[in-house]
């Protein structure tokens, strides 16, 4: 059957049964749900609100205008700038007509008129009035062929809409059990579907049964539901039997239930998109067939057969290997219009298939159990060893590669014998390929590709070894394609070079399964015939036809934008095409799809002067940090290689206030102001930098000035402190001088007292006259007198002041106390003041420290240092 999507409710935010399918020129479906507006785009689903009672039926116009019916109510949905849907109601007997009860489970638009339909009565909106038109007796249906309304009148039959009026087309007198539910045109006949008796074609007047395989099938399927494919293909859903499809002739070309994937059997509507698309609106969700897709899929939903791996199409027969083992059916059973597919297990294959391989019309059976050759329905065993992954023939040999080597087997008496295990290669080797006559090529996924050559006794020599790190990308797998060796992973293709013995040439590709219940490529497909490929599936297995499909695989290219945010660091809001977005969110997000279609690669351009970007499968792109201007945002998809034109939106940034023509306007009258302010202020530096150069100058020759008068007082104090030395030197001479004759006086006067002595004791025995004793006596007297008072004047005209000063200070001192001080002032030392006064110096101790006492001096304040500062 064709690829089958199936959404349930809760997908669509539980908003009830779908009882009506319709969808907009650019894909976008819309369905009337239980709970309202249904919309989805291929990836989103969103749900709009607010027409009363459960949603019927609609009609889509664009996908910004819709017109919906439900009980009791029809109106319509317009889309406001946030692109959010608001509806509108134009039934006008809400209020007045509470009694009556009408649902409106159909909508038609013929010409630019839009017709709300319910069972007696059809509301006409032309021109924002409504006119109302009652149904001959009730209507049970009404059917759109072309241009022609057809409607359905449980007593009239079948009526033409013409104009405000009805032509009668068929009555049912005749067949008043004939309950109609589809109508279409074959050859310039009327056909018409119904519930439970099959087909009927009207020609000439007359009705008459259709006696074709769909016709017959569906008289007990109990028709709901029915929808025209294009113009050779129709489809009727059932109640409780699924869906079928059929062409014009009453072929049957797809039976589709639960035994094939539905989630329910029981189909209430359907609507074939311009997409290619079927949809279904079922009893439980709804589900998608896309007819333009070239490959069928085979879901064990059954649990029959479960996970296909690899097959073989031999003799009309289908030969699957799966992970329960190997499984056949024929080809013919294989068909599509049957209820499910029967597949018969071979007996002894339980366990997992790896492989099917067809070499000199035997087919080969890779087993987890081992090799096998399937003979008569039977497998017979190929040597003894286990774990077989495929087998290729080299020569007269064949290399098997297995769970764990290379399993080497030759056909001895017309049967294949085990010979021996290749030396050199280890590991489970899933891929063997023979290059040319001699180069083998072995891929061991879990270590990498080997190249290698073999000699006459089928030994590896001179083995190239490309770890799996060599390539970027997933699972590398060896293709030998266009007469070279290629490995691929899901990322890129390399090339082999013999020239330069490895991968010299890497190109990106763009894998993108074509399901997403395919497994890994490692699990490779295989060419059934020339126009069929297998592909493996988690749950089954698909088939890819490469010749034209039944049903056109144009469907819908339109690439539309579905949304616009801009955002900073902190919030996020909606734009919208053509906006000014603020320029503190310039960052910008767009969204685009082609709405359901699959397999769509996008890629874009920002203006026209750059280039395209690489082609993705992103359908959305973040613009980061745009400066403020106009942009043009280009995008472009590729469906099946074919690139389709690109659609353009167009966005700008508004240019901050600080960068704006007044702000600029402002930042020229504020330069120009600053520029005069700064002339001024510069003006008014120079004047008072002018001034204070000058009081600088001022201040320097002042300070030149000082400087001198400093040196010259300098020089001054030098000189007077040269003039003080000498006078201090000369007085400490001088002091020296009269200490000295001090001493010589009193060394004379203790002279003239020893002569006066003796002179006294030459007296008393000499016989001299008095008279000249007395003479000498006095003369000695008058020496001894003069020399003293001559020492105490000089003295004291030395040290005048000082003597003076310590007097007035200190009035308790004495004569030689005062000596005793200007001989310490003097730096005189205790022995030259002992010798000056003719003491021992130890009396010179003990006078210093009673002078101390005189002059209240503590212990701690030096003498000398006191008497200079006096």
């Amino acid at each position: 059957m064709p690829h089958l999507e199936n959404y349930t409710p809760f997908q669509y935010n539980n908003q009830g049964k779908v009882w009506d399918i319709d969808s907009a020129p650019n894909g976008i479906v819309y369905m009337a749900a239980d709970r309202g507006l249904l919309e989805f785009d291929g990836q989103n689903w969103k749900n709009f609100g607010g027409s009363d009672g459960f949603t019927r039926s609609i009609h889509v116009v664009n996908d910004s205008l819709i017109y919906t019916g439900s009980d009791l109510d029809f109106g319509v949905w317009e889309k406001n700038r946030y692109q959010e849907f608001e509806y509108r109601s134009l039934y006008p007997f809400r209020e007045d007509l509470l009694d009556i009860s009408e649902e409106f489970w159909d909508i038609q638009q013929v010409g630019e008129d839009i017709l709300f339909i319910s069972d007696f009565n059809i509301y006409l909106f032309r021109d924002n009035n409504l006119t109302k038109i009652s149904a001959p007796n009730r209507f049970d249906g009404s059917f759109k062929v072309k241009d022609n309304l057809y409607l359905s009148d449980e007593e009239a039959g079948l009526l033409l809409f013409n104009d405000l009026s009805f032509d009668p087309v068929i009555e049912f007198s005749e067949n008043p059990e004939i309950d109609i539910s589809g109508v279409y045109h074959h050859n310039e006949d009327i056909v018409v579907v119904t519930y439970n008796s099959g087909l009927f074609r009207f020609n000439s007047g007359e009705l008459t049964p259709i006696e074709s395989p769909v016709s017959q099938t569906i008289k007990n399927a109990n028709v709901f539901s029915f929808e025209q494919i294009d113009e050779n293909y129709l489809a009727f859903g059932t109640v409780q039997s699924g869906l079928y499809i059929s062409d014009i002739s009453g072929n049957i070309i797809h039976y589709i239930n639960r035994n094939k994937g539905l989630t329910n059997n029981t189909i209430l509507s359907l609507h074939y998109s311009r997409n290619n698309q079927l949809w279904l609106g079922l009893d439980f969700g709804v589900s998608s067939l896309n007819l333009g897709n070239q490959t069928t899929y085979f879901y064990d939903y059954r649990g029959d057969f479960g996970t296909g791996y690899t097959a073989q199409l031999k003799n009309d027969v289908f030969y699957l290997g799966t992970n329960k083992g190997l499984y056949r059916s024929s080809w013919e059973e294989l068909n599509n219009d049957v209820e499910f597919y029967r597949f018969d297990i071979i007996p002894e294959s339980k366990g997992q298939v790896w492989m099917l391989k067809e070499i000199d019309n035997e087919l080969f059976v890779g087993h987890d159990r081992g090799l096998f050759i399937l003979n008569e329905g039977r497998l017979e065993r190929v040597g003894n060893q286990e774990g077989f992954w495929t087998v290729a023939t080299y020569k007269d040999y064949l290399l098997g590669g297995t769970y764990n080597g290379i399993a080497i087997f030759k056909k001895v008496d017309n049967e294949w014998t085990y010979l021996k295990t290749m030396d050199l290669i280890r590991g489970s080797v899933n891929q063997i390929i023979i290059d040319d006559e001699n180069t083998l090529w072995v891929n061991i996924p879990t270590f990498g590709i080997i190249r290698t050559e073999l000699d006459d006794d089928l030994i590896p020599i001179e083995r190239d070894i490309f770890s799996n790190d060599t390539f970027q990308g997933s699972d590398p797998f060896i293709v030998n394609d266009r007469d070279s060796i290629r490995v691929r992973t899901d990322e890129f293709e390399y090339k082999y070079s013999a020239a330069d013995s490895n991968f010299s040439s890497r190109t990106e590709i763009n894998y993108r399964p074509l399901s997403e219940d395919m497994m890994p490529w490692i699990y490779r497909s295989t060419m059934l015939n020339e126009n069929i490929q297998f592909l493996p599936l988690y749950n089954g297995f698909a088939f890819n036809f490469l010749e034209e499909n039944y049903f056109d695989s144009t469907g819908n290219t339109n690439l539309i934008f579905r949304r616009i945010d801009a955002y900073n660091n902190e919030e996020k809001v909606q734009a919208f095409a053509e906006e000014t977005i603020p320029h503190n969110y310039n960052n910008v997000r767009v969204e685009f799809l082609v709405p359901n279609r699959q397999n769509v690669q996008y890629q874009h351009r920002l203006n026209s002067e750059n280039n395209w970007s690489s082609w993705t499968y992103e359908s959305g792109i973040d613009l980061i940090n745009l400066s403020n201007g106009n942009y043009e945002l280009s995008v472009r998809a590729k469906i099946d290689e074919t690139v389709y034109e690109p659609s353009t939106i167009s966005f700008r940034i508004a240019t901050p206030w600080y960068l704006s023509l007044y702000a600029y306007t402002a930042y020229i009258i504020l330069i120009t102001a600053f520029v005069y302010l700064l002339y001024l202020w510069q003006k008014q530096i120079f004047k008072k930098q002018e001034k204070q150069f000058i009081v600088s100058k001022q201040k320097s020759l002042r300070e030149q000035a000082e400087k001198h008068r400093q040196k010259i007082l300098r020089i001054e104090q030098e000189r007077l402190q040269e003039d003080f030395n000498q006078l201090k030197k000369e007085l400490k001479d001088k002091t020296i001088e009269l200490a000295n004759k001090s001493k010589e006086s009193e060394d004379k006067n203790r002279l003239i007292e020893k002569l006066k002595k003796k002179f006294k004791k030459l007296e008393e025995s000499s016989d001299i006259p008095k008279s000249r004793w007395k003479e000498i006596h006095s003369l000695l007297n008058s020496y001894s007198t003069e020399e003293d008072n001559t020492f105490e004047i000089q003295m004291d005209q030395l040290h005048q002041e000082f003597f003076q000063r310590l007097k007035n200070e200190y009035s308790q001192l004495s004569s030689n106390d005062l000596r005793l001080c200007a001989y310490l002032k003097l730096g005189f030392n205790s022995k030259e003041i002992a010798d000056f006064m003719n003491i021992q110096p130890s009396s010179v101790y003990i006078n210093r420290s009673r002078l101390r006492k005189k002059l209240d001096l503590n212990t701690e304040q030096d003498l000398h240092e006191f008497l200079n500062t006096v």
